[in-house]
C-alpha cells in the first residue's frame, strides 16, 4: 500500500512539473512574435540531425540569421553530397544571400510559426523549413537536390 501511494505521489509530481514547464510566458510569446514578424532574428544551433545517422551535439557556435530579406548561415553538414563543387575546400552550409519566396504562417497548433524560404548560392540551391515555437525553441530542415537533407535544433536569440 505504501509503495502504491509513493508511486502515485511521484507520478503526480512528475505530471505537475511537466505541466508547469510547458507554460510559456506572455512576454516570451510577444518577443518571439515580434522577432519573427520583423524578420530580424538568430537561431543558435545545438544539435544536428543528419538524414543518415544519429543526432550530433554541436560544440562550436553555429547559427542561422535572418535580417530583413537576407539569410546568413554558418552550419555544419553531415551527410551525402551527390555533387561536390570544384575548388570548394570548406564543407558545411555557409552563405550570405537574399531569401526568396519567404513566407511566415502560424503553425497548426498555434504555438509558434512555420517559416519557409529558398536560397540560391553559386554551388547549391537550398530550401529551409523553419519551426519557431512560442517558448523560443526552434527546429529547421535544410533540403537540397544536391545533398541529403539535414535538420537542426536550437534556440531563438
Amino acid at each position: 500500500m505504501k509503495t502504491q501511494i509513493i508511486h502515485f505521489g511521484l507520478a503526480a509530481l512528475l505530471f505537475l512539473v511537466s505541466c508547469s514547464s510547458s507554460k510559456t510566458l506572455p512576454a516570451t510569446i510577444d518577443k518571439v512574435t515580434q522577432k519573427v514578424q520583423s524578420k530580424d532574428y538568430v537561431i543558435t544551433v545545438n544539435y544536428a540531425n543528419p538524414l543518415r545517422g544519429r543526432q550530433i551535439y554541436l560544440t562550436s557556435d553555429y547559427d542561422l540569421k535572418i535580417k530583413n530579406d537576407s539569410a546568413f548561415a554558418y552550419l555544419p553538414y553531415y551527410g551525402v553530397a551527390f555533387v561536390a563543387p570544384y575548388g570548394i575546400s570548406d564543407g558545411g552550409i555557409k552563405f550570405s544571400e537574399p531569401a526568396k519566396e519567404y513566407s511566415i504562417i502560424p503553425n497548426k497548433k498555434n504555438n509558434g510559426w512555420d517559416i519557409r524560404f529558398k536560397i540560391t548560392t553559386r554551388e547549391y540551391q537550398y530550401q529551409f523549413f523553419v519551426n519557431i515555437f512560442n517558448n523560443g525553441r526552434s527546429s529547421f530542415t535544410v533540403s537540397s537536390n544536391q545533398r541529403d537533407a539535414i535538420s537542426f535544433t536550437g534556440e531563438l536569440k
